[in-house]
């Protein structure tokens, strides 16, 4: 099978031949439908001189964490999955813990390699999971599905933590309108009734946002602050969702949130906060996140197989799994890419948003 693995740091990853893997114990070997790529995969080939301790990743490795695809074959003591079946992938916790038993086997302690995180990932033919990673789709195409378990999950999560202020006199803003923030748009829109104040330096991803739903667009430039607060009730808004996470974002937000307001950073960028006394106003919080609960993809997929969310996708063949890459490094992706072998897109050919 075809699969596009790293074989060394700071190298452009290949795409090559490798055998069909077989599953082992407690694991599902899936015919690939579709793979999100991502900011995080950038950094992993760009970045990483090293492997992170917890991840132990050995070179060389399949690379992808955005996985939909359909049961190909089940490995010894995996029940309850049929061949066939349509599913996505989320994190696989241990099932023990404290955090798991709660249901938040994304902030599980003992989380440790996960297909495309120290396992082989999505970028092939063929991928190896978890069992207890599977989560099972109805009518969602797993190409459709695909960024739902990662940047969908991501944006639902950070909202999911602040449902209870997005009421209809509030104000949310979204920092960048990207992969995640513009399924963040929507899911503010699907479950909250906030205003909805879209940030973003590109006018593509602002005009992308106003069509999603965004009650109000403002470029990223000198005069962002002013123009939030001229929107916000009383001067402050009660949530920011930053999906860019630099210094320069949060301080931001720091400015523009409003007593007890929340602010959630789920991007990686670079720089600090200082936070020192009265750098948030009163009873505000300032927050990271993880991913997502396999819960809340459940309800995530549920959410969009009944239509309330639907990711801007572009599609590309694995064979141009490279040049998808370097759009994404340009930014020249608007919404989500998704990477489809040849021949298991399960709909034909063509689709929404393919690039030719």
């Amino acid at each position: 099978m075809k699969a596009y693995r790293l074989f060394a740091w700071k190298t452009p990853p290949r795409l090559v031949e490798v055998p069909v893997p077989e599953p082992g114990f407690g694991e599902v070997l899936l015919k690939v439908g579709g793979n999100g790529i991502c900011q995080s995969d950038l950094h992993l080939m760009d970045d990483w001189e090293a492997s992170p301790p917890h991840l132990d990743v050995q070179l060389p490795m399949t690379i992808g964490h955005e996985i939909g695809g359909w049961v190909a074959v089940c490995g010894p003591g995996v029940t309850g999955l049929e061949t066939g079946q349509p599913c996505v992938v989320t994190l696989a916790g241990c099932g023990r813990c404290r955090y798991c038993a709660a249901g938040w086997n994304n902030y599980c302690p003992h989380l440790g390699k996960q297909p495309g995180m120290g396992l082989d990932g999505g970028l092939a033919e063929y991928v190896l999971a978890p069992a207890a990673g599977i989560v099972p789709l109805d009518t969602l195409e797993p190409w459709q599905a695909a960024p739902l378990t990662d940047a969908g999950l991501s944006a639902y999560h950070a909202v999911r933590r602040v449902l209870p202020l997005l009421a209809p006199a509030a104000t949310a803003v979204v920092i960048g309108i990207g992969g995640l923030g513009h399924l963040a748009v929507m899911i503010l829109q699907a479950v909250g009734a906030a205003e909805i104040i879209a940030v973003d330096r590109s006018p593509a991803a602002l005009e992308l946002a106003g069509e999603l739903g965004a009650d109000h667009l403002v470029p990223a430039d000198a005069d962002t602050e002013a123009a939030i607060r001229d929107l916000a009730r009383d001067g402050g808004v009660e949530v920011v969702l930053d999906f860019v996470g630099s210094g320069d974002t949060v301080g931001l937000a720091a400015r523009v949130i409003r007593p007890l307001g929340q602010i959630v950073v789920v991007g990686r960028g670079p720089g600090s906060f200082a936070f020192r006394d009265r750098a948030l106003p009163y009873g505000a919080g300032l927050s990271t996140t993880f991913g997502g609960s396999k819960l809340e993809l459940m309800d995530l997929v549920a959410l969009a197989e009944r239509g309330r969310l639907r990711p801007r996708i572009s599609r590309y063949p694995l064979s141009r799994v490279a040049a998808a890459y370097e759009r994404l490094r340009r930014g020249e992706v608007v919404g989500r890419a998704v990477i489809v072998p040849e021949g298991h897109d399960g709909a034909g050919t063509g689709g929404e948003g393919e690039p030719q």
